[in-house]
């Protein structure tokens, strides 16, 4: 059974996969934009455009790394890229800001962005190299309270944001995610209980059809014989077939197939002799019944006397099936095997003489 919630991952339950979360991480980059851009302009000269707009580009980068794919966890090659490349683009950025008490609120910006990313990371499973984009986030606060001339009190501030940002994500995702995981195993072993009772259901109601047939067959020569009548010889036949009929689902139920069952009344209603065995055990490996069923069906279409034996072997034997056919003084043997590729291969006796 192949249903849309058998088929659910991790993203798609945590809303990853959906069209509006994929607008909303577009969002952020348009709103970073729309931000720089009513903000107002500073002398940055062409080195310091230059790495504000590259590293803009970078930021964008990182964030659409970790926000692309269903993979959970998010794989570690883009995770890392985007750790690294979002961490070196936002201190692009900042290094970029004339460093100055009227420019306070600028270096927050890419910082916003680059914990929006590093949140998606822990989401999707890699908590430790979100926090390892913190870390690297504290040193280049540092390094900015230290080389860029920036105040402590600006530097912190980027720091203690992220932070604030990161703890409950951490937190929500320790136990969200376990949770999610066990209603995912709940949901394969819900999807798996409605496929056995459909098959259940379906074999049950394949033998109320098999019994209906055989009470409207059997009825009729029940009746009669429970009153007395004498028995013709073209109802023995019918309740020999029906027997036969009976005997071969016990004990050849491998072969068992509408146009099995219509070849095989056909063959003994010309006078042949069937027997059909299916001497595997239960759970064996599965053989293409199909080809074999069509082998034994042209058999017992070409024989005209004489007796057909079709046997399903058990494991450990030399093949898988054997039909035979025996006619006259002499023994004809087809002795299936699995060859290359496991595909069935016949190899004929030819026409042995009857011991």
């Amino acid at each position: 059974m192949n249903t849309p919630r058998a088929r659910q991952t991790m993203g798609s339950m945590l809303g990853l996969t959906r069209p509006g979360f994929r607008f909303a991480v577009a969002s952020v980059v348009v709103v970073y934009v729309a931000v720089g851009l009513t903000l107002p302009p500073l002398e940055l000269g062409p080195i310091g455009e230059t790495a504000a707009i590259v590293g803009s580009i970078g930021l964008a980068t990182s964030l659409w790394l970790a926000a692309r794919g269903d993979a959970d966890p998010i794989g570690l090659r883009p995770a890392l890229v985007a750790v690294i490349l979002g961490v070196a683009s936002a201190a692009a950025v900042w290094w970029s800001i004339p460093a100055g008490p009227g420019n306070w609120v600028r270096p927050s910006a890419p910082f916003i962005a680059y914990t929006i990313a590093m949140a998606l990371v822990a989401v999707r499973g890699r908590i430790r190299l979100a926090w390892c984009g913190f870390v690297l986030v504290a040193a280049v606060a540092a390094v900015s309270a230290t080389a860029f001339g920036w105040t402590v009190g600006t530097s912190s501030q980027v720091v203690v944001r992220m932070l604030l940002s990161l703890v409950p994500v951490t937190l929500m995702m320790i136990y969200v995610r376990p949770l999610l995981e066990f209603a995912r195993v709940l949901d394969r072993r819900e999807v798996e209980a409605v496929a056995t009772e459909a098959a259940q259901a379906a074999t049950l109601q394949q033998r109320r059809r098999q019994l209906a047939d055989l009470d409207r067959e059997v009825r009729p020569i029940l009746e009669a014989v429970a009153a007395g009548e004498d028995i013709s010889a073209a109802t023995a036949d019918q309740a020999r077939l029906l027997e036969y009929a009976l005997r071969d689902g016990v004990r050849g139920g491998g072969w068992i197939s509408p146009e099995v069952r219509a070849a095989v009344a056909g063959a003994r209603g010309r006078g042949l002799q069937v027997q059909l065995f299916d001497d595997r055990a239960v759970g064996a490996g599965t053989v293409d019944m199909t080809l074999l069923r069509g082998e034994l069906i042209r058999v017992l279409g070409a024989a005209d006397c004489g007796q057909v034996t079709a046997r399903l072997l058990p494991e450990g034997r030399d093949g898988v099936a054997v039909i035979s056919e025996m006619r006259d003084a002499s023994v004809r043997r087809e002795r299936w095997r699995t060859g290359v590729g496991g595909a069935l291969v016949a190899a004929n006796d030819g026409g042995a003489p009857s011991v």
